[in-house]
């Protein structure tokens, strides 16, 4: 019961933060502080995308997500070329090739594997993430325009 009270508590500090709207870095909105306050760390030190993914990293008892995020490798030079000694171990433990997708990609493989979403890992490791596509493209000059 208490778990689930501490669920719906962090849930609601989320909506709150995201309900507020898009801040700037330097903002720190009350949403953004309760959750920071509930997960103790500063709101200033981490993004909203990073308290949440500290919250759900915590929820699921996964320590090593945890110490990733609080020790700031997941900031290091994005791309998939850059492999910094914390994005290999990271991928090492993924069992993936770091040098073959960005820190984000690893974050979202490794939550597919956490939530057992088979389809959203094979999207992720096949690439198909970084396709564009054009949704609504744009009449040429002339006959249809």
């Amino acid at each position: 019961m208490e778990t689930e009270m501490k669920r719906n508590v962090t849930l609601s500090a989320i909506a709150l933060v995201f309900s507020a709207g898009l801040a700037s870095a330097a903002e720190i909105n009350p949403g953004v502080a309760q959750l920071a306050a509930q997960l103790g760390v500063s709101a200033s030190e981490y993004t909203v995308v990073e308290l949440n993914q500290l919250a759900a990293a915590k929820r699921d008892g996964d320590q090593s997500t945890v110490d990733f995020l609080l020790s700031h490798f997941n900031r290091a030079a994005e791309g998939a070329a850059s492999v910094n000694p914390g994005k290999a171990q990271f991928a090492a433990q993924l069992g993936v090739d770091a040098s073959q997708y960005t820190g984000a990609e690893l974050q979202q493989i490794l939550n597919a594997r956490r939530d057992g979403d088979l389809q959203a890992e094979a999207f992720v490791r096949s690439h198909t993430n970084r396709q564009t596509y054009d949704i609504a493209p744009q009449p040429a000059r002339g006959r249809d325009a």
